[in-house]
Protein backbone atom coordinates (compact mmCIF):
# COMPACT_ATOMS: atom_id res chain seq x y z
CA UNK A 1 0.00 0.00 0.00
CA UNK A 2 1.33 3.10 -0.71
CA UNK A 3 2.23 5.75 1.70
CA UNK A 4 0.38 8.72 2.10
CA UNK A 5 2.98 10.83 1.09
CA UNK A 6 3.78 9.02 -2.30
CA UNK A 7 -0.18 8.45 -2.42
CA UNK A 8 -0.85 12.39 -2.44
CA UNK A 9 2.03 13.67 -4.09
CA UNK A 10 3.73 16.06 -1.64
CA UNK A 11 6.88 16.43 -1.05
CA UNK A 12 6.99 14.87 3.28
CA UNK A 13 8.49 11.90 1.56
CA UNK A 14 11.45 10.81 3.98
CA UNK A 15 14.62 10.62 2.54
CA UNK A 16 15.47 7.02 2.03
CA UNK A 17 18.86 5.85 1.04
CA UNK A 18 17.27 2.74 0.07
CA UNK A 19 15.60 4.93 -2.87
CA UNK A 20 18.89 7.02 -3.60
CA UNK A 21 20.93 3.72 -4.20
CA UNK A 22 18.69 2.84 -6.80
CA UNK A 23 18.66 6.72 -8.55
CA UNK A 24 15.13 7.16 -7.87
CA UNK A 25 14.27 10.73 -7.61
CA UNK A 26 12.48 11.87 -4.48
CA UNK A 27 10.55 14.76 -4.20
CA UNK A 28 11.10 17.71 -1.95
CA UNK A 29 10.04 17.55 1.46
CA UNK A 30 8.49 20.78 2.75
CA UNK A 31 10.85 22.07 5.97
CA UNK A 32 7.52 22.16 8.46
CA UNK A 33 4.34 22.59 9.38
CA UNK A 34 0.97 19.70 6.95
CA UNK A 35 2.64 18.28 3.64
CA UNK A 36 1.95 20.67 0.65
CA UNK A 37 1.09 18.75 -2.57
CA UNK A 38 4.06 19.82 -4.98
CA UNK A 39 2.45 21.14 -8.00
CA UNK A 40 -0.18 22.93 -6.34
CA UNK A 41 0.01 26.17 -5.90
CA UNK A 42 -3.47 26.93 -3.79
CA UNK A 43 -3.37 28.39 -0.90
CA UNK A 44 -3.37 26.54 2.40
CA UNK A 45 -6.39 27.02 4.60
CA UNK A 46 -5.96 29.88 7.09
CA UNK A 47 -3.53 31.30 4.91
CA UNK A 48 -3.94 34.22 2.77
CA UNK A 49 -5.27 33.89 -1.23
CA UNK A 50 -3.93 35.60 -3.98
CA UNK A 51 -6.56 38.50 -4.15
CA UNK A 52 -5.55 39.67 -0.21
CA UNK A 53 -1.92 39.81 -1.08
CA UNK A 54 -2.58 41.93 -3.78
CA UNK A 55 -4.60 44.11 -1.31
CA UNK A 56 -2.25 44.55 0.94
CA UNK A 57 0.17 45.95 -1.66
CA UNK A 58 -2.09 48.01 -3.03
CA UNK A 59 -2.95 49.08 0.46
CA UNK A 60 0.81 50.05 1.11
CA UNK A 61 1.79 51.22 -2.06
CA UNK A 62 -0.47 53.24 -3.65
CA UNK A 63 -0.42 55.42 -1.26
CA UNK A 64 3.00 56.32 -1.84
CA UNK A 65 2.98 56.13 -5.32
CA UNK A 66 1.31 59.82 -5.59
CA UNK A 67 4.19 61.61 -4.07
CA UNK A 68 6.18 62.08 -6.97
CA UNK A 69 8.43 60.00 -9.22
CA UNK A 70 10.78 58.91 -6.54
CA UNK A 71 14.23 59.77 -5.13
CA UNK A 72 16.20 57.38 -7.28
CA UNK A 73 19.03 59.11 -9.24
CA UNK A 74 18.60 57.59 -12.87
CA UNK A 75 14.82 58.93 -13.50
CA UNK A 76 15.36 61.74 -14.92
CA UNK A 77 17.87 60.01 -17.64
CA UNK A 78 14.91 57.43 -18.22
CA UNK A 79 12.12 59.96 -18.72
CA UNK A 80 14.42 61.61 -21.20
CA UNK A 81 14.73 57.86 -22.93
CA UNK A 82 11.12 57.47 -22.84
CA UNK A 83 10.75 60.82 -24.36
CA UNK A 84 12.92 59.78 -27.55
CA UNK A 85 11.40 56.73 -27.91
CA UNK A 86 8.13 58.86 -28.11
CA UNK A 87 10.02 60.83 -30.93
CA UNK A 88 11.14 57.98 -33.09
CA UNK A 89 14.47 57.59 -31.78
CA UNK A 90 16.57 56.04 -28.70
CA UNK A 91 19.53 56.52 -27.02
CA UNK A 92 20.18 54.29 -23.80
CA UNK A 93 19.55 56.11 -20.51
CA UNK A 94 22.55 53.93 -19.41
CA UNK A 95 24.56 51.92 -20.72
CA UNK A 96 23.56 49.04 -21.62
CA UNK A 97 20.12 50.22 -21.76
CA UNK A 98 16.63 49.09 -20.09
CA UNK A 99 14.81 49.04 -23.00
CA UNK A 100 11.28 47.20 -21.94
CA UNK A 101 11.35 49.79 -18.93
CA UNK A 102 12.30 52.48 -20.84
CA UNK A 103 9.60 51.52 -23.35
CA UNK A 104 6.60 51.33 -20.22
CA UNK A 105 8.22 55.04 -19.36
CA UNK A 106 7.58 56.07 -22.66
CA UNK A 107 4.11 55.21 -22.91
CA UNK A 108 2.60 56.18 -19.53
CA UNK A 109 4.66 59.25 -18.73
CA UNK A 110 2.38 61.71 -20.80
CA UNK A 111 0.04 60.85 -18.29
CA UNK A 112 2.02 61.35 -15.21
CA UNK A 113 4.22 60.03 -12.47
CA UNK A 114 0.96 58.00 -10.78
CA UNK A 115 0.24 56.24 -13.53
CA UNK A 116 3.76 54.99 -14.12
CA UNK A 117 4.33 54.06 -10.34
CA UNK A 118 0.87 52.53 -10.05
CA UNK A 119 1.64 50.24 -12.89
CA UNK A 120 4.67 49.31 -11.12
CA UNK A 121 2.87 48.62 -7.28
CA UNK A 122 0.71 46.25 -10.07
CA UNK A 123 4.19 44.41 -11.01
CA UNK A 124 5.27 44.29 -7.37
CA UNK A 125 1.67 42.80 -6.30
CA UNK A 126 2.44 40.43 -9.21
CA UNK A 127 5.89 39.36 -7.74
CA UNK A 128 4.11 39.06 -4.48
CA UNK A 129 1.64 36.65 -5.66
CA UNK A 130 3.82 34.76 -7.70
CA UNK A 131 6.86 34.27 -4.98
CA UNK A 132 3.63 32.90 -2.66
CA UNK A 133 2.86 30.34 -5.56
CA UNK A 134 6.60 29.26 -5.98
CA UNK A 135 7.05 28.45 -2.80
CA UNK A 136 3.59 26.59 -2.83
CA UNK A 137 4.44 24.54 -6.23
CA UNK A 138 7.90 23.15 -4.68
CA UNK A 139 5.94 21.40 -1.68
CA UNK A 140 6.45 24.41 1.28
CA UNK A 141 4.00 25.80 3.00
CA UNK A 142 3.53 29.67 4.52
CA UNK A 143 3.99 31.04 0.72
CA UNK A 144 2.01 34.08 1.67
CA UNK A 145 3.83 35.09 4.45
CA UNK A 146 7.08 34.33 2.81
CA UNK A 147 5.71 36.75 -0.13
CA UNK A 148 5.09 39.22 2.53
CA UNK A 149 8.63 39.19 4.27
CA UNK A 150 9.66 40.47 0.71
CA UNK A 151 7.47 42.65 0.32
CA UNK A 152 7.67 44.56 3.96
CA UNK A 153 11.13 45.53 3.19
CA UNK A 154 11.62 49.00 2.52
CA UNK A 155 14.22 48.54 -0.30
CA UNK A 156 11.12 46.61 -2.16
CA UNK A 157 8.48 49.36 -1.26
CA UNK A 158 10.64 52.24 -2.67
CA UNK A 159 11.35 50.08 -5.67
CA UNK A 160 7.52 49.64 -6.31
CA UNK A 161 6.32 52.72 -5.73
CA UNK A 162 9.11 54.19 -7.61
CA UNK A 163 9.54 55.24 -11.33
CA UNK A 164 12.37 52.73 -11.60
CA UNK A 165 13.10 48.83 -12.81
CA UNK A 166 13.96 47.02 -10.13
CA UNK A 167 11.00 45.73 -8.75
CA UNK A 168 10.08 45.29 -12.90
CA UNK A 169 13.16 42.98 -13.24
CA UNK A 170 12.03 40.75 -10.06
CA UNK A 171 8.40 40.96 -11.08
CA UNK A 172 8.92 38.90 -14.66
CA UNK A 173 11.75 36.73 -13.20
CA UNK A 174 8.93 35.42 -10.66
CA UNK A 175 6.33 34.29 -13.16
CA UNK A 176 8.96 33.30 -15.76
CA UNK A 177 10.75 30.48 -12.70
CA UNK A 178 6.69 29.65 -12.67
CA UNK A 179 5.94 29.71 -15.85
CA UNK A 180 9.79 27.21 -16.07
CA UNK A 181 8.28 25.45 -13.56
CA UNK A 182 4.61 24.31 -14.98
CA UNK A 183 6.62 23.77 -18.34
CA UNK A 184 5.40 26.32 -19.92
CA UNK A 185 8.43 26.97 -22.17
CA UNK A 186 6.95 29.79 -24.48
CA UNK A 187 5.74 32.29 -21.87
CA UNK A 188 8.63 31.49 -19.48
CA UNK A 189 11.35 32.66 -22.44
CA UNK A 190 9.06 35.59 -22.85
CA UNK A 191 9.15 36.79 -19.49
CA UNK A 192 12.92 35.91 -18.65
CA UNK A 193 13.74 37.94 -22.02
CA UNK A 194 11.76 41.01 -20.18
CA UNK A 195 13.08 40.22 -16.75
CA UNK A 196 17.07 41.01 -18.73
CA UNK A 197 15.37 44.13 -20.75
CA UNK A 198 14.50 45.81 -17.02
CA UNK A 199 18.04 44.80 -16.15
CA UNK A 200 20.38 43.45 -17.60
CA UNK A 201 21.93 41.86 -14.62
CA UNK A 202 18.84 40.00 -14.51
CA UNK A 203 20.55 37.25 -16.64
CA UNK A 204 23.06 35.89 -13.76
CA UNK A 205 20.13 35.41 -11.27
CA UNK A 206 18.13 33.18 -14.24
CA UNK A 207 21.35 31.30 -15.03
CA UNK A 208 21.47 30.01 -11.22
CA UNK A 209 17.79 29.33 -11.60
CA UNK A 210 18.29 26.89 -14.28
CA UNK A 211 21.36 25.82 -12.87
CA UNK A 212 19.67 24.43 -9.60
CA UNK A 213 16.57 23.35 -11.72
CA UNK A 214 18.91 21.23 -14.08
CA UNK A 215 20.46 19.66 -10.99
CA UNK A 216 17.58 16.91 -11.38
CA UNK A 217 18.86 14.90 -14.37
CA UNK A 218 15.00 14.87 -15.89
CA UNK A 219 15.23 18.52 -15.83
CA UNK A 220 18.11 19.28 -17.90
CA UNK A 221 16.38 19.21 -21.34
CA UNK A 222 13.79 22.01 -20.23
CA UNK A 223 16.55 24.39 -18.78
CA UNK A 224 18.58 23.99 -21.84
CA UNK A 225 15.03 24.84 -24.07
CA UNK A 226 14.24 27.70 -21.98
CA UNK A 227 17.88 29.03 -21.89
CA UNK A 228 18.06 28.76 -25.66
CA UNK A 229 14.53 30.32 -25.99
CA UNK A 230 15.69 33.16 -23.86
CA UNK A 231 18.94 33.97 -25.66
CA UNK A 232 17.86 35.37 -29.42
CA UNK A 233 15.04 36.83 -27.66
CA UNK A 234 17.10 38.84 -24.72
CA UNK A 235 19.53 40.01 -27.64
CA UNK A 236 16.93 41.59 -29.84
CA UNK A 237 16.18 43.71 -27.02
CA UNK A 238 18.95 45.38 -27.03
CA UNK A 239 19.83 45.69 -30.43
CA UNK A 240 18.31 49.44 -30.14
CA UNK A 241 21.56 50.11 -27.98
CA UNK A 242 23.48 48.47 -30.27
CA UNK A 243 22.36 50.53 -33.24
CA UNK A 244 22.57 53.60 -30.72
CA UNK A 245 26.38 53.29 -30.44
CA UNK A 246 27.09 53.18 -33.98
CA UNK A 247 27.08 49.39 -34.06
CA UNK A 248 29.82 48.68 -31.63
CA UNK A 249 29.74 47.03 -28.66
CA UNK A 250 30.68 50.56 -26.66
CA UNK A 251 26.99 50.44 -25.29
CA UNK A 252 28.07 46.66 -23.09
CA UNK A 253 30.73 49.22 -21.45
CA UNK A 254 29.48 50.34 -18.08
CA UNK A 255 31.47 52.04 -15.06
CA UNK A 256 33.82 49.86 -13.14
CA UNK A 257 32.96 49.38 -9.07
CA UNK A 258 35.97 47.75 -7.81
CA UNK A 259 38.08 49.31 -5.65
CA UNK A 260 39.74 47.03 -4.22
CA UNK A 261 39.26 43.86 -1.99
CA UNK A 262 39.01 46.16 1.40
CA UNK A 263 37.20 49.12 -0.03
CA UNK A 264 34.58 46.85 -1.73
CA UNK A 265 33.68 44.20 0.90
CA UNK A 266 33.27 46.59 3.09
CA UNK A 267 30.91 48.79 1.21
CA UNK A 268 29.06 45.32 0.35
CA UNK A 269 28.84 44.36 4.23
CA UNK A 270 27.61 47.67 5.38
CA UNK A 271 24.83 48.14 2.63
CA UNK A 272 23.59 44.48 3.09
CA UNK A 273 23.26 45.74 6.84
CA UNK A 274 21.64 49.06 6.10
CA UNK A 275 19.10 47.43 3.68
CA UNK A 276 18.34 44.68 6.56
CA UNK A 277 18.37 46.51 9.61
CA UNK A 278 19.24 45.26 13.02
CA UNK A 279 16.33 43.63 13.45
CA UNK A 280 16.24 41.37 10.50
CA UNK A 281 19.79 40.59 10.80
CA UNK A 282 18.80 39.52 14.98
CA UNK A 283 15.94 37.47 13.69
CA UNK A 284 17.64 35.79 10.73
CA UNK A 285 20.43 34.59 12.92
CA UNK A 286 18.35 32.54 14.43
CA UNK A 287 17.55 30.72 10.98
CA UNK A 288 20.95 29.61 10.23
CA UNK A 289 21.14 26.19 11.46
CA UNK A 290 18.01 25.67 10.07
CA UNK A 291 19.51 27.37 6.76
CA UNK A 292 22.45 24.96 7.43
CA UNK A 293 20.52 22.00 7.51
CA UNK A 294 18.15 23.02 4.52
CA UNK A 295 21.53 21.99 2.41
CA UNK A 296 21.47 18.57 3.32
CA UNK A 297 18.21 18.36 0.70
CA UNK A 298 19.83 19.98 -1.95
CA UNK A 299 19.28 16.81 -4.26
CA UNK A 300 15.35 16.85 -3.32
CA UNK A 301 14.91 20.01 -2.80
CA UNK A 302 14.40 22.36 -5.65
CA UNK A 303 13.40 25.43 -3.18
CA UNK A 304 16.56 25.04 -2.14
CA UNK A 305 18.85 24.90 -4.50
CA UNK A 306 17.23 27.42 -6.41
CA UNK A 307 17.26 29.83 -3.63
CA UNK A 308 20.36 29.34 -2.17
CA UNK A 309 22.35 29.39 -5.55
CA UNK A 310 20.40 32.41 -6.55
CA UNK A 311 21.34 34.06 -3.37
CA UNK A 312 25.32 34.14 -3.67
CA UNK A 313 25.01 34.62 -7.51
CA UNK A 314 23.69 38.23 -6.66
CA UNK A 315 25.94 38.58 -3.74
CA UNK A 316 28.52 38.37 -5.22
CA UNK A 317 27.41 40.64 -8.34
CA UNK A 318 27.09 43.02 -5.33
CA UNK A 319 30.06 42.67 -4.14
CA UNK A 320 31.78 43.75 -7.66
CA UNK A 321 29.06 46.45 -7.51
CA UNK A 322 28.19 47.95 -3.77
CA UNK A 323 26.08 50.79 -5.33
CA UNK A 324 22.28 51.25 -4.93
CA UNK A 325 20.38 49.05 -2.02
CA UNK A 326 17.88 48.59 -4.75
CA UNK A 327 20.44 46.19 -6.05
CA UNK A 328 20.25 43.97 -3.22
CA UNK A 329 16.53 43.21 -4.16
CA UNK A 330 17.18 39.94 -6.09
CA UNK A 331 19.41 38.60 -3.12
CA UNK A 332 16.40 39.72 -0.54
CA UNK A 333 14.17 37.47 -2.97
CA UNK A 334 16.36 34.82 -2.73
CA UNK A 335 17.47 35.35 1.02
CA UNK A 336 13.44 35.06 1.87
CA UNK A 337 12.91 31.68 -0.36
CA UNK A 338 15.48 30.02 1.25
CA UNK A 339 14.10 30.75 4.56
CA UNK A 340 10.96 29.84 3.55
CA UNK A 341 12.61 26.42 2.71
CA UNK A 342 14.08 25.55 6.28
CA UNK A 343 12.47 23.96 9.17
CA UNK A 344 11.58 27.45 10.78
CA UNK A 345 9.13 28.21 8.19
CA UNK A 346 6.55 28.10 10.51
CA UNK A 347 3.63 31.07 10.77
CA UNK A 348 4.99 32.50 13.85
CA UNK A 349 8.45 32.49 13.14
CA UNK A 350 7.67 34.31 9.46
CA UNK A 351 5.17 36.79 11.03
CA UNK A 352 8.44 37.61 13.56
CA UNK A 353 10.32 37.91 10.36
CA UNK A 354 8.02 40.07 8.24
CA UNK A 355 7.99 42.59 11.12
CA UNK A 356 11.85 42.66 11.56
CA UNK A 357 11.92 43.30 7.94
CA UNK A 358 9.54 45.89 7.85
CA UNK A 359 10.92 47.65 11.54
CA UNK A 360 13.58 48.79 8.65
CA UNK A 361 11.26 51.38 6.98
CA UNK A 362 10.36 53.14 10.32
CA UNK A 363 13.16 53.27 12.41
CA UNK A 364 17.18 52.81 11.30
CA UNK A 365 20.21 52.94 12.88
CA UNK A 366 23.09 54.24 11.03
CA UNK A 367 26.76 53.79 13.39
CA UNK A 368 28.84 55.40 10.81
CA UNK A 369 29.55 58.71 8.00
CA UNK A 370 32.12 58.33 5.55
CA UNK A 371 35.07 60.46 5.44
CA UNK A 372 34.30 61.20 1.60
CA UNK A 373 30.70 60.34 -0.35
CA UNK A 374 30.78 57.70 -2.76
CA UNK A 375 34.88 57.80 -2.80
CA UNK A 376 35.20 56.89 1.12
CA UNK A 377 38.36 55.34 2.48
CA UNK A 378 37.37 55.50 6.00
CA UNK A 379 34.74 56.19 7.99
CA UNK A 380 33.94 57.89 11.44
CA UNK A 381 31.79 56.76 14.47
CA UNK A 382 28.94 58.77 14.85
CA UNK A 383 26.10 56.11 15.99
CA UNK A 384 22.49 57.91 15.39
CA UNK A 385 18.91 56.77 15.18
CA UNK A 386 17.30 58.00 12.43
CA UNK A 387 13.79 57.85 10.13
CA UNK A 388 13.70 54.29 8.15
CA UNK A 389 14.85 53.75 5.09
CA UNK A 390 10.95 53.89 3.92
CA UNK A 391 9.66 57.16 6.15
CA UNK A 392 12.71 59.05 4.94
CA UNK A 393 12.27 58.13 1.54
CA UNK A 394 8.64 59.27 1.97
CA UNK A 395 10.14 62.41 3.96
CA UNK A 396 12.50 63.17 1.04
CA UNK A 397 9.73 62.67 -1.92
CA UNK A 398 7.33 64.98 -0.18
CA UNK A 399 10.03 67.42 -0.11
CA UNK A 400 10.88 67.20 -3.69
CA UNK A 401 7.64 65.76 -5.50
CA UNK A 402 6.99 68.72 -6.78
CA UNK A 403 10.60 69.17 -9.23
CA UNK A 404 10.43 67.05 -11.88
CA UNK A 405 13.48 64.48 -12.17
CA UNK A 406 16.61 66.25 -14.27
CA UNK A 407 18.89 64.54 -16.13
CA UNK A 408 22.48 63.88 -14.16
CA UNK A 409 23.86 66.77 -16.22
CA UNK A 410 21.85 68.90 -13.90
CA UNK A 411 23.07 69.72 -10.96
CA UNK A 412 19.96 69.65 -9.11
CA UNK A 413 19.27 65.99 -10.48
CA UNK A 414 20.85 64.66 -6.91
CA UNK A 415 19.10 66.27 -4.15
CA UNK A 416 16.11 64.08 -3.72
CA UNK A 417 18.87 61.00 -4.15
CA UNK A 418 21.17 62.43 -1.12
CA UNK A 419 18.18 63.16 0.66
CA UNK A 420 17.31 59.51 0.65
CA UNK A 421 20.48 58.52 1.38
CA UNK A 422 20.73 60.11 5.13
CA UNK A 423 19.60 56.52 6.61
CA UNK A 424 23.04 55.15 4.94
CA UNK A 425 25.73 57.85 5.07
CA UNK A 426 24.28 60.79 6.41
CA UNK A 427 23.99 64.26 5.20
CA UNK A 428 26.33 64.46 1.88
CA UNK A 429 28.92 67.17 2.28
CA UNK A 430 31.23 67.82 -0.09
CA UNK A 431 34.94 67.50 0.11
CA UNK A 432 36.99 70.36 -0.67
CA UNK A 433 38.24 68.69 -4.26
CA UNK A 434 35.09 67.20 -4.90
CA UNK A 435 32.11 68.39 -7.63
CA UNK A 436 28.48 66.60 -7.75
CA UNK A 437 30.08 64.95 -11.24
CA UNK A 438 32.69 62.73 -8.63
CA UNK A 439 29.36 61.36 -6.42
CA UNK A 440 27.31 59.50 -9.56
CA UNK A 441 29.10 55.98 -8.54
CA UNK A 442 26.97 55.24 -5.77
Amino acid sequence: MASPARATGTAAAPESEGADAKGESLPARPSVGPPHPVGDERAEPGSLPDWALLAITAAVCLPIAMLGYGTDLDIGDVRATGQLIRDADYFPSRTPGVPVFETIVAVFDPVGHFAINALTAAAAGAAVVGIARIVRRLGHPNGDLVALAFLASPVTLVAATSTTDFIWAVAFFVWAALFHLRDKLLPAVVLFALAIGCRSSTSLLIVSFLVADGWDRDRRVRCLQTFAGIVPVAILLYVPSYLAFDRTLNFLAHSDGWRGFANNSSRFLYKNCVATGGAFILVALTFVPALWRSLRRWRHDRLVRIAALGFLATEMLFLQLPWKLAHLLPALLMLVLWLGATDRNRRPWMIVLIVAVALNGVIAFRPFTPDRPDQSASADFQPVFMYGLLLNDVRCRARYMDRDPAPLENPQALDSWFCSLEPVRGPTVLGPDQTDADLLGE
